[in-house]
């Protein structure tokens, strides 16, 4: 691979992780949106400021795209699946997000 190539800003260059404790109530603080059934990948909708739950490291930010809970990829499922995962995750829970670029329009 050329350097000029290496170089270039990759979007997976800023993928960041968040990890969160959840909250006496089990709440982490977060809507999910998107998913497979929408022919999307699943995003954070609303981050709860104020919630309860405690981030240990990391930020969550609206329309961020979910890549991986705690190591298992997320991509291609539902949203109740990626809700199921979230939900069987001991704590603390390890999110891997990225920003999402601009949309391209035909």
């Amino acid at each position: 691979m050329s350097k000029s190539l290496k170089k270039k800003n990759h979007w997976t260059n800023k993928v960041h992780e968040a990890v969160i404790t959840r909250s006496k109530e089990g709440e982490l603080g977060f809507d999910l949106k998107g998913g497979a059934e929408n022919g999307q990948f699943p995003h954070f909708g609303e981050v709860k400021q104020g919630n309860k739950a405690a981030v240990q490291s990391g930020k969550l930010a609206q329309d961020e795209l979910l890549l991986e809970v705690n190591d298992m990829p997320v991509a291609g499922l539902t949203t109740r699946d990626v809700l199921a995962v979230i939900k069987h995750c001991k704590d603390p829970v390890r999110f891997k997000c990225v920003k999402q670029g601009e949309r391209m329009t035909p």
